[in-house]
């Protein structure tokens, strides 16, 4: 499923920054900007090797700073924001401590909410630019294999995006978010061959997504084709859910 945005010259002179960029999204998600000319520069807790990358904790507000700070130093501009980063524990709902919960949503929802307020400033002197923030389908249905403290965390950004996409639009700038049910990644992969067959019924298209149609949408609402969308969310779920 090789879904390629078609203008290789899209995000040519633009500063795109990516949190989350060592995952399993996050990583091809910045290939596929640097392909479309952007520059971009990534973060996660975790080291990797791709280009302009910093290794940091996002849910720390000084941390944030620093990164955003350094970005526009570099280059005197944020034109995308895109939030991959968080994390997804399956523990069963009787066993979620409250520690778990707090951390949970600190990875997932401050995290956001943090770059993205640190992102806005530059947006609106520059008036433009576009957030895009990866909610889930677990935050509209309360998870199918996930924990509360996960949809929960998911069902916040949809609302978080929204207030981004408020505060933003009379500056020029987006915010939007893409919600994929079940793709085939590393977060898949314990379910184990019966399980995924068994995923695969319960979807319509009796299919996994891929990660590059995952991909396609964050790129299609950070370009220019999305100048009149903000505030929307993006279902990327093959008919699991059709609201």
């Amino acid at each position: 499923m090789n879904q390629k945005f078609e203008n290789q010259e899209e995000f040519a002179g633009k500063t795109v920054a990516i949190t989350g960029a060592a995952g399993d999204i996050g990583r091809p998600l910045g290939d596929e900007f640097r392909r479309l000319g952007g520059e971009v520069f990534a973060t996660d807790l975790r080291d990797t090797d791709v280009p302009n990358f910093t290794a940091g904790d996002i849910s720390d507000p000084t941390f944030v700073t620093d990164w955003i700070d350094k970005i526009v130093d570099q280059t005197g501009r944020i034109d995308v924001l895109v939030n991959v980063a968080g994390i997804c524990p399956r523990t069963e709902l009787e066993d979620i401590t409250s520690e778990e919960w707090d951390l949970v949503l600190t990875v997932n929802v401050r995290s956001a909410f943090l770059t993205s307020q640190a992102a806005l400033k530059t947006m609106i002197a520059q008036k433009e630019g576009a957030i895009v923030n990866l909610a889930s389908l677990a935050g509209k249905v309360g998870g199918l294999a996930v924990g509360p403290h996960y949809s929960s965390s998911k069902a916040a950004i949809v609302g978080l995006t929204k207030s981004f996409a408020r505060n933003g639009a009379p500056h020029g700038v987006r915010a939007n978010a893409v919600a994929p049910g079940i793709i085939d990644t590393s977060m898949t992969a314990p379910a184990g061959p019966d399980g995924i067959e068994q995923l695969k019924r319960s979807i319509p298209m009796r299919r996994l997504g891929s990660v590059d149609e995952v991909i396609g949408p964050i790129v299609f609402l950070a370009s220019s084709k999305a100048a009149y969308i903000t505030g929307a969310t993006i279902d990327i779920n093959g008919g699991l859910l059709m609201d």
